[in-house]
């Protein structure tokens, strides 16, 4: 899980001690999504991360260049998320590279619904936006 106090924790649910822990610049309400192995989560400090499940050792890191308040949803390789700069953004979920970004007018906190091919997302300029997910 993320936390305010900067650190990205996983915890054995046996015992509650902590496995390992991940370090980000800023702390992250965004709720981590898994897919092969992989964590992927934002932070307040601009980034989106994924970093590897089993040790919490970083894959790789996007600059979302503002604050990352939504959480993000894979689907058929593609990560999706919304940032607190009104974008929502399509990365490689493999690697990183922005595949497409498109601006709101206001920020996006929600985490992505996903229905056949089409991505939804609300945005705080009170808008539902449905994208193709190919």
């Amino acid at each position: 899980f993320s936390s305010l106090d900067s650190m990205f924790y996983s915890l054995d649910l046996k015992t509650g001690w902590v496995n390992w822990r991940f370090q980000m610049g800023k702390g992250s309400i965004s709720s981590p999504c898994f897919f092969e192995d992989c964590l992927y989560f934002g932070s307040a400090d601009g980034n989106l991360y994924c970093i590897h499940s089993e040790d919490g050792k970083e894959i790789w890191r996007h600059d979302c260049e503002s604050q990352v308040s939504g959480s993000p949803i894979i689907h058929q390789g593609k990560l999706f998320c919304g940032m607190g700069n009104g974008f929502f953004i399509c990365l490689n979920a493999k690697n990183g590279n922005l595949i497409w970004k498109y601006k709101t007018d206001g920020p996006i906190t929600g985490i992505p619904a996903i229905d056949d091919n089409l991505v939804y997302i609300g945005s705080m300029d009170h808008h539902l936006y449905a994208f193709e997910s190919k």
